[in-house]
């Protein structure tokens, strides 16, 4: 009787396994649609200011030093962001979504793109390594990427997508009569 059980231990254990590879797809599909919904929502208004650069920065984020106002390295519980913003491209660009899918090396789970007020933006997962995806959210010419435990993805989906949507870039120039 005992290797009977054992038996069936085994099973569910394999299938509870099979079950828990087989959720990364649809985690990924749930992050994505809730990054749409947070990109579609009021941008969180900026408390955080790196050079020319304001955003949102989430309770329990750093700013790490060594950023600047176009690369910001942002740190919680010891996993690291970094929010890329290029100044030159406008609210409608599609630069970094299409800097992923022509990078051959890049794995792609799943993407969404979003348009909103003639902004445009996007959520997606590509593979990393072991039991972690390389998350991104880019908002116009603003992106934002971790890597992420597979449990996390939702969660740091939609706060990138807080931060990346809230990011106000000042360039100082001054006009010339």
């Amino acid at each position: 009787m005992g290797k009977g059980l054992r038996l069936i231990a085994g099973f569910t254990l394999a299938a509870m396994l099979a079950g828990c590879s087989a959720t990364i797809e649809e985690r990924t599909s749930e992050a994505i649609e809730e990054a749409g919904e947070v990109f579609a929502e009021k941008t969180k208004n900026p408390n955080t200011e790196v050079g020319n650069a304001s955003f949102y920065k989430p309770f329990g984020f750093e700013v790490l030093e060594g950023s600047d106002e176009q690369n910001i390295v942002l740190e919680k519980g010891g996993e690291t962001y970094v929010l890329f913003i290029n100044p030159n491209e406008g609210k409608d660009s599609r630069l970094f979504y299409d800097l992923l899918y022509a990078d051959p090396a890049k794995e792609i789970l799943e993407t969404g793109t979003f348009e909103r007020h003639d902004t445009f933006g996007f959520a997606g997962a590509t593979v990393a390594s072991g039991e972690r995806v390389e998350l991104v959210a880019g908002s116009g010419g603003r992106k934002i990427t971790t890597l992420s435990d597979k449990g996390e993805i939702r969660k740091n989906l939609k706060t990138m997508m807080e931060i990346v949507r809230s990011v106000d870039y000042e360039d100082g120039a001054v006009a010339k009569d």
